[in-house]
């Protein structure tokens, strides 16, 4: 796969070698060993496309200033032929290259002869990198900072895998907590308040206020009737919560998927709890000195 990027800083970095080595034939300097010349992309678009402080590098060896020297490279440049249009000296001697529109037109050749693979590499190859994002409250629907962060995940996460990473895609279900218990307290005061009346139950204050709450309980009330009436208070609520989980993470999954934003992983944090995992660690880290 080719690298087009790197391709053109190899050539700027030829192109400076060559313009040294002119300078020392014709006796404007005298001769000197390149280290590695850094190429480096500039914050400034008006600053071209690609830089090099090598001038800097190599003032002292030519004993003149930065910027006489990086004039002296760029009056012994040879750009015929190349993807430059023009270089100018900038700052305390900084050298900034512009391309010339050949450059645009040969990786467009690139990009059609390559198709899917293009932009491709092996940066990555052996690695695994897990990527978790959106992760949204299942209490309630999505909003619109969550699809911002559905878009920017998925985005990290393709260019991980072109670059050769083994990339997971989590989705960290916060099902546990405070909120989960305010959920439930939510679900239960509506359905009562369904099935007794408004005045029958006091609705949390701080409780969840939006009207997907109450078609919850309206759907359950539909299918299971007041079965939940009688039973334990604690029941009550981790059965309505149980189905409006369910409900509110079937609704997540489909509208990320409605545009392109699919998990290998939805990764529950209950189960920490339900499978000890958690209390074993914290009980590890007490035994071995590491808590305070």
């Amino acid at each position: 796969m080719t690298n087009v990027v790197e391709n053109i800083r190899q050539e700027i970095r030829e192109i400076v070698k060559k313009a040294v080595n002119n300078a020392a034939n014709n006796g404007t300097v005298p001769r000197v060993e390149l280290a590695d010349i850094t190429i480096e992309i500039p914050k400034e678009k008006e600053h071209g496309e690609f830089s090099t402080n090598i001038a800097m590098q190599i003032t002292k060896q030519l004993r003149k200033s930065p910027r006489d020297t990086a004039q002296i490279i760029i009056n012994n440049m040879e750009l015929q032929g190349t993807h430059i249009s023009k270089v100018e000296c900038a700052g305390p001697g900084f050298i900034n290259f512009y391309l010339n529109s050949s450059w645009l037109f040969e990786t467009l050749k690139v990009v059609q002869a390559e198709k899917g693979k293009y932009g491709r590499s092996d940066l990555g190859k052996g690695k695994k990198v897990m990527v978790e994002f959106v992760s949204a409250n299942p209490t309630g629907p999505l909003h619109m900072g969550n699809a911002r962060g559905g878009a920017l995940g998925d985005c990290i996460a393709s260019v991980l895998e072109a670059s050769g990473y083994d990339v997971t895609r989590e989705f960290y279900i916060n099902d546990a907590g405070n909120q989960i218990e305010k959920f439930g307290l939510s679900l239960e005061a509506r359905y009562i308040q369904q099935l007794k009346g408004e005045d029958a139950v006091e609705f949390p204050e701080d409780g969840y206020h939006g009207e997907d709450i109450i078609d919850h309980v309206k759907e359950y009330i539909a299918i299971n009737g007041d079965n939940l009436l009688n039973v334990d208070a604690g029941e009550r609520r981790s059965t309505l919560v149980d189905y409006a989980l369910k409900k509110n993470l079937s609704r997540i999954k489909n509208d990320l998927e409605s545009y392109g934003v699919k998990y290998d992983v939805w990764f529950s944090e209950q189960s920490l709890y339900d499978s000890g995992e958690l209390s074993e660690t914290i009980e590890y880290l007490k035994n071995n000195g590491y808590t305070t």
